[in-house]
């Protein structure tokens, strides 16, 4: 759906829903998509999105904060979280099917909530399923993957060889990947490819990775960032983003690693606590074998990309902060180019 398409959905339902008169005028700013008028109160500059989760939110609100106060974001759809999210920084927001929350310093105040879009779409992408998120996730951290071989992406991403074609062909069927001749390939979109692959990583491929749930005991709290972790273990989630940003003192500890469970517990010092404990240990889902930077290994912590993408499964707000700062720290300007 073009976004044009988004924008008029979302103007009409939200005159079915209110009194006052709402105007959508065309803008001569590049840095805006329209400016939307509602009555005498409220004069908007609207930035259209297709989906809008926590994914690509930090992003947003970069290209929102010009706009002060006097942006919208519509979109076709607005994770719950992230009207949440929204709605505490003060942010107006209208979604296709009228939900919204407007506000301004003149007294402007709408808020809608419960109604439902009726446009959706059943297709299943191959590009998102669990091997798609791991070869994705290879491919973002090092993007001169797309022009090997087949069986060079099948090794390098930790999957069968026979599922490249499709994996490929749907992320070039939905834009995120352009042929430029017959032998070189590039990725297009990169943050939407992220926000869909952050989505999709924490919704179908973290869930079969956790190995248990553990607890590390006061005296080892406590010293947490001096464990010898050896060559196998590399911390991830609210672990990781503290050693990358010192802005985040972890509730829970996340760790990596494929190493034996007995040996895992003795290494560290764990003990299991399947209902509330503080440590959580996942299986590693890539080559460890490869060239690619999965993992940071001086600081013993899997890659940023996947921290920020850890915090993201939260609903902690101090998280998502944790989360945009290293966004803009160390995968804006990569997204970018």
């Amino acid at each position: 759906m073009l976004e044009s398409d988004i924008l008029y959905n979302a103007v009409e339902n939200l005159k079915k829903s209110i009194k006052l008169p709402v105007y959508l005028l065309d803008s001569n700013q590049k840095s805006v998509d329209a400016i939307l008028n509602i009555g005498s109160e409220g004069k908007y500059l609207v930035e259209v999105k297709r989906e809008v989760h926590k994914s690509n939110l930090p992003n947003i609100l970069a290209q929102l904060s010009s706009l002060r106060d006097l942006s919208l974001l519509v979109a076709k759809t607005i994770s719950k979280s992230t009207k949440e999210i929204l709605f505490r920084k003060n942010i107006s927001y209208l979604d296709m099917a009228g939900n919204c929350f407007i506000q301004n310093e003149d007294g402007l105040y709408i808020q809608i909530d419960g109604r439902k879009n009726t446009v959706t779409s059943k297709r299943k992408h191959k590009a998102f399923n669990k091997n798609g998120i791991k070869l994705i996730y290879a491919l973002l951290l090092n993007e001169g993957l797309i022009n090997q071989t087949y069986s060079q992406m099948a090794k390098a991403a930790d999957i069968s060889k026979s599922t490249i074609g499709s994996i490929l062909d749907d992320l070039q069927e939905r834009d995120f990947l352009l042929k430029i001749n017959t032998t070189k390939r590039k990725l297009s979109n990169k943050e939407g490819l992220l926000s869909e692959w952050v989505n999709s990583y924490n919704e179908k491929l973290k869930p079969t990775l956790i190995r248990g749930r553990f607890r590390l005991l006061p005296n080892q709290l406590q010293k947490w960032k001096q464990l010898d972790l050896g060559e196998d273990i590399f911390w991830g989630g609210e672990s990781a983003a503290d050693i990358l940003t010192n802005y985040l003192s972890p509730g829970e500890w996340s760790i990596y690693s494929n190493l034996g469970k007995n040996l895992l517990l003795k290494k560290l010092g764990l003990v299991p606590d399947p209902k509330s404990g503080n440590v959580i240990v996942y299986s590693i889902f890539w080559n460890t074998k490869s060239d690619i930077s999965f993992t940071e290994i001086n600081s013993k912590i899997v890659n940023p990309l996947l921290v920020y993408a850890d915090l993201l499964a939260t609903n902690d707000s101090r998280n998502f902060e944790t989360a945009n700062k290293i966004y803009e720290q160390y995968l804006s300007a990569y997204l970018t180019k």
